[in-house]
């Protein structure tokens, strides 16, 4: 694979610049690499061991719903009654699947707000659906959000006649930044939402990943907010199965209900023994989210120290999962910076120009840090090296 096509793009490709680099570089991908939790492995053997290995129900094997549902009371402030029909949660492969599912249920020939930086799945399965995308720009250093903007964004494109606005997709903490917002923020959007009559789409993947006395608020759960939103959530950073494709979507039953028809088309129901297994875990362990806050507390601050000695500016996100970084003042492109590292240190992060649609100068990059501490000092360190 030839490293300046493969990287040198008007957006690039993230998995193509994964593939450039091994394994104990890779800080590329957002995915959680650490270790399968030993009680959800044993769950997983008796699972399958007990033969729940046939197709379970479109919405879900009911002990996962169930204990979806407790965590959502727990966690969320969100009340979902498992029981009622229409459904008001279904366990999807993944988050991607049920975004997938809602564009193609609601958003053909529409659009859909995203604020940028943006997760690029967000606008290519609008882009699936024959939808399109409104970007509204967090602006400067602190990414702050334009309330006023988004409200011209809003009132122009609810009222155009091609590709109409139905809904903001919210995305708390934040692919690619961290970015967490705050319950003023929240409410400021859920407001537009009311004003214009839009859906609210609340990606809520790095819920237990929030740091710095920084609260996750569930969009849903703010007064005025529940009956027009589809909170959407998976476990793959939580729990470390990136590749189990365990999520799920919830909100009134007037939404969610009518995610079924294409959904069971789609992908008919997710891994039966995965769901079985993750239901027995889900819930057992009261500490588990926060060890894991704390666990990446530690992570973020080793990736942290190390690229701030190399002459970046971290982006404080109130997060952990992903680094949003500035790079040195030395390097005038992103771009350029991470095929330096790709050859020099054998690391690679993600330009920023991935998650913008016309950055005025690519000067941010991301570096995801769910890695092992062993791996993630050696990556960092190999970083510090080649920018000496």
């Amino acid at each position: 694979m030839d490293l300046q096509t493969t990287t040198r793009r008007t957006q690039p490709d993230i998995r193509a610049i994964a593939r450039l680099i091994p394994p104990s570089g890779n800080l590329v991908q957002g995915q959680s690499e650490l270790k399968l939790h030993p009680e959800l492995a044993r769950a997983l053997n008796d699972a399958v061991a007990e033969g729940l290995n046939h197709y379970s129900f479109f919405e879900g094997v009911d002990q996962l719903r169930r204990a979806v549902a407790e965590k959502l009371r727990l966690f969320n402030g969100i009340t979902i009654d498992p029981d009622r029909r229409p459904l008001e949660l279904i366990i999807t492969p993944g988050a991607t699947g049920a975004l997938i599912t809602i564009a193609h249920t609601f958003l053909r020939g529409a659009s859909a707000i995203v604020f940028e930086p943006y997760y690029p799945y967000h606008k290519r399965t609008l882009e699936t659906a024959d939808a399109r995308s409104e970007v509204v720009k967090l602006r400067g250093e602190t990414l702050a959000l334009d309330v006023e903007e988004l409200r011209r964004v809003c009132s122009e494109g609810k009222s155009r006649s091609a590709y109409p606005l139905k809904a903001i997709v919210v995305s708390s903490p934040a692919n690619p930044t961290g970015r967490v917002f705050t319950r003023d923020e929240l409410t400021s959007i859920v407001a537009c939402a009311e004003e214009f009559d839009l859906m609210l789409i609340s990606d809520e993947v790095y819920e237990h990943f929030t740091l710095d006395a920084a609260d996750h608020i569930s969009t849903a759960s703010l007064p005025g907010a529940f009956q027009r939103t589809i909170t959407v959530s998976s476990f793959s950073k939580s729990w470390a199965v990136s590749g189990w494709r365990l999520g799920y979507a919830c909100g009134p039953g007037e939404l969610v209900g009518k995610l079924t028809q294409l959904g069971n088309i789609y992908y008919v129901c997710t891994p039966t023994p995965l769901q079985h297994a993750l239901a027995r875990v889900l819930l057992a362990d009261p500490g588990y989210y926060d060890r894991l806050r704390s666990d990446f507390a530690h992570k973020r601050e080793i990736i942290t120290s190390a690229l701030e000695r190399a002459g970046f500016s971290v982006y404080p996100s109130r997060s952990s999962f992903y680094l949003w970084v500035r790079i040195p003042p030395r390097f005038g492109d992103a771009t350029e910076l991470n095929e330096f590292l790709i050859r020099e240190a054998r690391v690679a992060g993600v330009p920023g120009s991935a998650f913008m649609d016309e950055p005025e100068k690519d000067v941010y990059m991301r570096f995801c840090f769910a890695r092992e501490d062993a791996m993630l000092t050696l990556a960092s360190e190999q970083i510090v090296k080649a920018l000496a």
